[in-house]
């Protein structure tokens, strides 16, 4: 309890903390991760192996990315996940003036559908569509009829084509989400790190660009990662953050009515 209550201090005191959330902080709301012990990808290589291609197939053929993208089943059950209370937990700091930004890796928008407002999706969502062209981004419930008609959505724009928000292995991160996350990481004096290894680039260097300029970071995870073991994390809180997060809001509930 000393750590969850050093947290709670340390959030109390900071005068910009943000989050940085990945898979494991989803996890909890019956998300599979994709390279856990029993991830997607570890029970199934080959759709790994899809994984890495999809985005060329839409350049090449936006009708043919749409029909295997209507096909995964992963996004159905993406867009019927509920939050958890570590979702919850996040939403309830920002509420109360504490948490400035949620920058997230994850593309299920759980952190909305909680309450966060000010939530930066690194990797996109499955819940828009965007033109690679102008960037825009659209509603996909917009287009819902277009896609039952296994027609391609087109930009209302620019009149191109458009995809899924989500960002694909070799697509490169929307220039506008990419430079408000490390604009941000480098603002914060403190990083809670939620649910994530912190392995995948260049979502990765956000703790670490955090640290070099001065911010404090603090990880809940189940277990060490490379920022525990590279002295990027100032302490970890192991465990899951569905157990973890509301206890710190209650700690910093009680802080503040003793102050």
């Amino acid at each position: 309890m000393d750590l969850i209550r050093r947290v709670a201090k340390d959030l109390v005191e900071a005068n910009y903390a943000i989050a940085f959330t990945g898979a494991g902080i989803s996890t909890e709301s019956g998300i599979p991760d994709f390279r856990g012990p029993s991830g997607i990808w570890t029970r199934d290589p080959e759709a790994e192996k899809r994984a890495y291609e999809i985005y060329g197939k839409f350049l090449r053929d936006p009708s043919e990315y749409w029909k295997e993208a209507l096909r995964s089943p992963l996004y159905s059950l993406l867009e019927k996940a509920e939050p958890n209370p570590a979702h919850k937990a996040l939403a309830d700091l920002e509420s109360m003036g504490i948490l400035m930004c949620v920058i997230t890796q994850n593309i299920d928008g759980l952190h909305q559908k909680a309450g966060s407002r000010n939530v930066v999706e690194f990797h996109g969502s499955v819940s828009k569509l965007r033109c690679i062209r102008c960037g825009s981004r659209f509603d996909k419930r917009k287009f819902i009829k277009v896609l039952e008609s296994h027609n391609v959505p087109e930009c209302e724009n620019c009149g191109s084509a458009l995809k899924l928000d989500v960002v694909h292995f070799t697509e490169p991160i929307p220039t506008d989400v990419y430079v408000k996350s490390f604009e941000e990481a480098m603002k914060c004096d403190l990083m809670l790190v939620c649910g994530t290894s912190a392995v995948v680039y260049p979502a990765a260097e956000l703790p670490r660009v955090a640290k070099r300029n001065g911010a404090k970071i603090v990880e809940i995870n189940l277990e060490e990662t490379s920022l525990t073991f590279e002295g990027v994390s100032d302490y970890i809180i192991k465990g899951k953050v569905g157990e973890n997060l509301p206890k710190i809001v209650e700690e910093v509930k009680k802080l503040r009515i003793q102050s």
